[in-house]
């Protein structure tokens, strides 16, 4: 059976571009044939050593003379220090002086509580002290370019306590050692166990500009992508202006400043996009353009933002605090900004959180000329709203989230404007048949709950809604369990199962009442970050089946392509999604990012 595993995940790699990867191995195996171990002939140097702070993450650089051998574990802070620490071993680093006085030089910021450099028998150990519990969410090396020399990158991010000490467990000793890879060095294959190590990389999106920027002392951060989209539909349309296929594309810039004391920050992000055939699909939005500042514990951020809850995979219950981009994709991913204003208190008993939100942003469909849109045509210059003060109505939302051990969990209560609008039958001005949007007022309590335990994920969402038809209750529960280095190799494999239930049964407004989602989540954990999530969600009542199927991988260091395919079969025509049940499609994208 193991070698059967591994012949499947030969088979992946190849079809995903696995060459590459064989090619190096090949250059690596003819140069050790000779007898030269170019790791071997010289000693590495760090030149430099800084750190810069990103939005989401506390990057830490260091400049080196050649590619390099290290390994990363993550322990748990002594008795007499409880700050938790990411430790990171040089295998042919001897120079611990110079490396020390770099290290005390850079700039602790961020998620990092200190830098310090030990020997490790007579090699360099590099030990990074935290503020709270984070990991190398990615590594990765910078080849040699405009006066250069490799740049070794170690981005860290916050994680729970929960995922903390699942790392601590999976990096502890014996750990292999792990490798860097440039995509023109040959490399020495190193066996690798259970371990989690970090993905090596020989690029990041808009990595390499972010690192000019932080070694110009900038405070500006620019990045962000274009893409190319093109959708082929495998049916035609119920109705016959809708036409098989469509191209679009769409920018997406993302502009950063950061105090230099590091206590605040602006973003601006913009989107547009352009379609071809639909018109109603050309849109803009501003998906974030606000301000970000914190004072010890405090938080405070105030403009236009996108907020997600959530942790289950096949529905996004608890996410209600901004509009669902409806013209972008069907899938609940994409959302348009919100103004509000958000306070967060972080304590020893949790992260507690308040919201403000006025200027209600309406769920758009697509055009008569689109596809998934409306059987008729909806009339926006009629839309109702029971607040009295229509969009410019103040919602709120209290939330209060919490690590207990393994479990992550979150419970809020949100009053305000439903962001799913009622649509009824209307005329317009010229008598033709319309649908009109109304939005009602809701109160709606959420939870969502995940524990970590190893391998495993449970996951857990679950909702109670008043005020808006009858009250009910909804929820989405399953589990993730994981197979690492799969058949011996690189490959993990995820499987997914989650049962979706919502008490109002036939009278639901969404089609998930009584369903249940598989699905497999491959990530070949190669340098061009190779991706598959396949699911397919399975109506308990009428055996309807959503099939879905995203798949993505890097190209070069700034572009990306991504194939998604979406079907839709057996569904029935008392479904309520029957009108879109002649909508599969494939879906290419090609993205430059910058």
């Amino acid at each position: 059976m193991p070698k059967k595993i591994l012949h499947y995940d030969k088979i992946a790699r190849d079809l995903f571009g696995g060459l590459l990867q064989c090619v190096l191995t090949v250059i690596a195996a003819a140069f050790m044939s000779f007898g030269l171990n170019i790791y071997a002939r010289a000693e590495t140097e760090i030149i430099d050593v800084r750190t810069g702070l990103h939005p989401n993450k506390t990057r830490i650089v260091l400049e080196i003379n050649q590619v390099t051998f290290y390994q990363i574990r993550y322990l748990d802070g002594s008795d007499d220090d409880h700050h938790q620490e990411i430790v990171i071993d040089f295998l042919d680093m001897p120079n611990k002086d110079d490396v020390s006085a770099l290290a005390r030089k850079a700039e602790v910021i961020g998620l990092l509580n200190q830098i310090s450099v030990e020997d490790n028998k007579g090699k360099v150990r590099l030990r990074v002290s935290l503020r709270k519990p984070a990991t190398v969410d990615k590594s990765y090396i910078l080849k040699p370019d405009y006066g250069k020399q490799y740049r070794l990158v170690f981005d860290v991010k916050s994680v729970s306590e929960a995922e903390w000490a699942r790392q601590v467990i999976l990096t502890a000793p014996p750990v292999p050692i792990a490798v860097t890879v440039s995509e023109e060095e040959p490399y020495e294959e190193i066996p690798e166990s259970k371990s989690i190590t970090p993905d090596i990389e020989p690029i990041e999106e808009h990595a390499e500009s972010y690192d000019n920027m932080m070694t110009d002392n900038s405070n500006f951060i620019l990045s962000g992508y274009m893409e190319m989209e093109t959708r082929g539909f495998t049916q035609s349309s119920f109705r016959p202006e809708q036409k098989d296929w469509t191209a679009s594309v769409a920018v997406e810039p993302l502009l950063e400043y950061v105090s230099d004391s590091n206590s605040s920050l602006f973003s601006f992000q913009p989107f547009g996009r352009f379609d071809v055939n639909d018109k109603a699909r050309s849109h803009f939005d501003i998906r974030k353009l606000k301000w970000t500042g914190t004072m010890d514990r405090l938080q405070l951020t105030l403009g236009i933002n996108t907020v997600f809850w959530g942790v289950t995979e096949s529905n996004h219950l608890v996410d209600i605090l901004n509009q669902d981009d409806n013209l972008e994709d069907i899938d609940q991913e994409d959302k348009l900004g919100q103004p509000m204003a958000a306070l967060s208190y972080s304590s020893d008993f949790g992260v507690f959180s308040v919201y403000l939100m006025t200027y209600f942003r309406e769920l758009r469909y697509p055009g008569a000329k689109g596809r998934f849109s409306m059987a008729l045509p909806v009339d926006y210059a009629q839309t109702q709203y029971e607040a009295g003060s229509g969009k410019w109505h103040t919602d709120y939302a209290l939330r209060w989230s919490h690590v207990i051990g393994n479990i992550d969990v979150g419970l809020y209560h949100f009053r305000g404007t439903n962001r799913e609008p009622e649509l009824l039958l209307g005329k317009d001005s010229e008598d033709n048949d319309v649908l009109i949007p109304r939005y009602n007022l809701i109160n709606q309590t959420g939870l969502d709950m995940q524990g970590t335990f190893e391998d495993l994920l449970i996951k857990f969402e679950a909702i109670r809604r008043t005020g808006s038809g009858p009250d009910y209750w909804a929820m989405t529960g399953g589990f993730e369990y994981s197979f690492y280095g799969l058949g011996g190799g690189d490959s993990d494999i995820g499987v997914l199962v989650e049962y979706l239930y919502d008490d109002r049964g036939a009278n639901a407004t969404t089609p998930f009442e009584d369903d249940i989602f598989t699905g497999m989540r491959w990530a070949a954990n190669d340098i061009n970050s190779t991706e598959l999530l396949a699911g397919i969600i399975l109506d308990l009542d009428t055996s309807a089946k959503f099939v879905n199927v995203e798949g993505s991988r890097r190209i070069g260091d700034n572009w990306k392509i991504s194939v998604d395919a979406r079907f839709f079969l057996g569904v029935p025509m008392t479904d309520i999604i029957y009108p879109f049940s002649r909508n599969d499609f494939f879906q290419i994208r090609l993205a430059r990012y910058f």
